[in-house]
This record gives structure tokens, C-alpha cells and sequence, in this order.
């Protein structure tokens, strides 16, 4: 036997013993065992580069059923082929990405604290002045306590009871590697930009071997008990299980997270994405300006301004004189809202010069 199917025996052996209590909190989540024929089709969260472990694939399975809602369920369980399966995992996790990209972090007042539940989001109004964009990420592995040095903090498996730490960014020329990064050392795509302009990390939590029925707490703030309060992802002893988290980068970028005391168990975090600002497209304009009109003193005259260009539009414009003794009279869009018309009355005993500009812009590339 080969030691890709005797590691996937094991698997299955290992997880046979908690097959009745998979999923004992309600509602119900049937047991992704039988899938484990499948193995090692590739699933969306798997870093380019990483042989998914059959532990690790499974309990990244029993996630996305966990997620799914009942008929997709189903629909996965009853895959027939290895076509059968790749299809639906193919749309539940379509379903997972759907959720990040159409969603906006709800921002409180108070503090301005993510409101986040295993990639779930509270859409905020078009133009509201939090609103976030979300930008996916190649899946890239941050932290696996499997393979963490002493040094890092989180090398597993870890105990619970206690505060742990990984940064939410890393400076230009850093890696997770002491974090237990899989595959080449590198930074994610989360250096510094963005970094600290980084408001939320999606990232997929998988959790090996908990010793208990228990929690995991997730959070940005540098307290235990707020920590654990925070609760990201629900498991039963033994079982192997992966969530979708919006972990907040607001009160500081870094990924705090903690289990109950006298807990035990190893945890991966792979990143996909990240929540930013929206940034506000500057416009590309291109003022239309008359020929200077001479208006002669005293009296009064007019002048109107080329009309915009194909493409552009008439958002405002000016009127300029070359004498304080210029006195506008009136000015407005004419031409059909694509030039502008200035009016001006010239009360010295002199001639001078009234132009019309018209502000005429465009969204670049449009």
C-alpha cells in the first residue's frame, strides 16, 4: 500500500470513531466520510503549491456540507463520480466566494466593529461612507501549528485557556514561515499595501483533533475573554472541521484567537482575500475654453464655450475676466447641457477680456 493510501486509511479510520457525533449541534450536518473516496480531487481553498493532506481535505469537505444547505447536501452525498463530486464542491464553494464578494462589513458606531459569523455579512447602502470592497486572494497558507516553530507562538497543538497571536500583514520580504507556511515562503499579497489599510481578512479556518466539544474564539483585540466571545467556528470532539471568517483588522492588524481551557488541537489558516475601502475613481477631465471675448467699457457682452468632447460631460463650469471692473451677470450650461454660457457687464472705461470654461469630464477608460 502506498503511503498516500495508508495516510488516507488512517484517516478514515480515525475518523469512523466520531461518525455518530459529527455534527451534534442542531441542525443536523451529515457525516463527509463517505466522500473521502474522492480524495484528493482539488477544493478552492487549497494553497497553489500544497498536497492537501487526506486529514486536512476532509475536514475542508465536512465544512462546505456543513455550510451547504439541505438539498446541496444531498446533492454532494450523493455524488457518484469523481465528475459528481468535483461539480458540487464546484458550486458550494462558488456560493462561499459569492458570499465575500457581494458583501460589505457592517461597521457599528461604536467603535466600528466588524459584525462577522463564518463569512457571513451585513450588506451596507451604496455610497455609505464604510463601505468595504472585498479582494480575493490566491488561497495561501499563513499558519498551520503542525509545523510552527517554538518561536512563532502556535506551534501545536494548542492549548487552550490561552491568548494566541499571528499578524494580520507582514513588511515587504516577510513570511509566514514560522507560522507553519506550506509550500514557498511568501507574503500572501497582505505586505504593507495594503497592510494596515486592510479592514477584514477572509480567511478558511480548519481545526485537527479538538479533545472536546467545543469552540474556537477569533478575534482582532488583545483580550481573552473577548476573544473566546467571538466565536468562529463550533466542532465535536475529534472531528475535523473548516469554516469561511471574516476576521476585523479594525482595533489592530493582528488575528487573535483562543480555545476554552484544558482544550487541545492543531488549527490552519489559509487566506483568500481581504476587505479594503472602496477607493473613489478621480474623474478625467478636460476644460473647453472660448476665445477671450473684449467686451469694451462700459457695456455688456457674452461668450459661450466650445462644446465638450465625444465621451465627455458637462459637470459645471467658470467664467474668467481679465479686470476687476467685470461683473458677472449670469452663467449657465447651454448647448444642450455641453457648454458654458457667461454674461458679464464691464463697468470700467477700458476694454476687457471675458472667457467661458466649461469642466468636462469622464470615469476614465469610459
Amino acid at each position: 500500500m502506498s503511503k498516500g493510501n495508508r495516510s488516507l486509511v488512517a484517516a478514515i479510520a480515525m475518523a469512523t470513531a466520531f461518525v455518530v457525533n459529527i455534527a451534534a449541534a442542531a441542525p443536523f450536518v451529515p457525516s463527509a466520510l463517505p466522500l473521502a473516496r474522492f480524495y484528493p480531487t482539488q477544493l478552492a481553498s487549497t494553497p497553489v503549491g500544497v498536497n492537501e493532506d487526506p486529514q486536512v481535505w476532509l475536514a475542508k469537505v465536512q465544512g462546505l456540507l456543513a455550510d451547504a444547505p439541505s438539498l446541496l447536501q444531498q446533492s454532494l452525498l450523493a455524488s457518484q463520480t469523481a465528475q459528481d463530486f468535483a461539480a458540487n464542491v464546484a458550486l458550494l464553494q462558488q456560493m462561499q466566494e459569492g458570499m465575500l464578494k457581494q458583501g460589505a462589513l457592517d461597521m457599528t458606531s461604536q467603535g466600528k466593529k466588524i459584525q462577522a459569523k463564518s463569512g457571513r455579512i451585513t450588506p451596507q447602502a451604496l455610497g455609505d461612507a464604510s463601505n468595504l470592497v472585498y479582494k480575493p486572494l490566491e488561497p495561501c497558507r499563513i499558519m498551520d501549528t503542525r509545523n510552527a516553530t517554538a518561536g512563532s507562538g502556535v506551534q501545536g497543538p494548542i492549548v487552550g485557556g490561552s491568548l494566541k497571536q499571528i499578524p494580520g500583514f507582514i513588511t515587504a520580504g516577510s513570511n509566514w514561515s514560522i507560522y507553519g507556511q506550506t509550500g514557498t515562503p511568501s507574503d500572501c499579497g497582505l505586505t504593507n499595501p495594503p497592510g494596515t489599510f486592510i479592514h477584514g481578512v477572509a480567511i478558511v479556518i480548519t481545526i485537527l483533533n479538538p479533545n472536546f466539544d467545543a469552540f474556537l474564539g477569533v478575534s482582532d483585540i488583545a483580550s481573552l475573554p473577548t476573544t473566546l466571545s467571538t466565536v468562529a467556528l463550533n466542532y465535536t470532539h475529534g472531528q475535523g472541521l473548516s469554516t469561511m471568517y471574516i476576521v476585523p483588522q479594525l482595533s489592530t492588524n493582528i488575528i487573535y484567537f483562543a480555545l476554552p481551557a484544558a482544550l487541545s488541537a492543531h488549527l490552519i489558516f489559509d487566506v483568500v482575500g481581504y476587505f479594503v475601502v472602496s477607493d473613489a475613481t478621480a474623474l478625467q477631465c478636460a476644460p473647453q475654453s472660448s476665445a477671450p471675448m473684449a467686451i469694451a467699457g462700459p457695456g455688456t457682452g457674452s461668450v459661450t464655450s466650445p462644446a465638450c468632447a465625444a465621451g465627455y460631460t458637462l459637470s459645471g463650469g467658470s467664467c474668467d475676466s481679465t479686470s476687476f471692473s467685470m461683473s458677472l451677470v449670469s452663467h449657465e450650461a447651454s448647448g444642450g447641457n455641453t457648454s458654458w454660457f457667461c454674461s458679464a457687464n464691464n463697468t470700467g472705461g477700458s476694454s476687457a477680456n471675458l472667457t467661458a470654461i466649461a469642466n468636462c469630464c469622464r470615469v476614465p477608460g469610459k
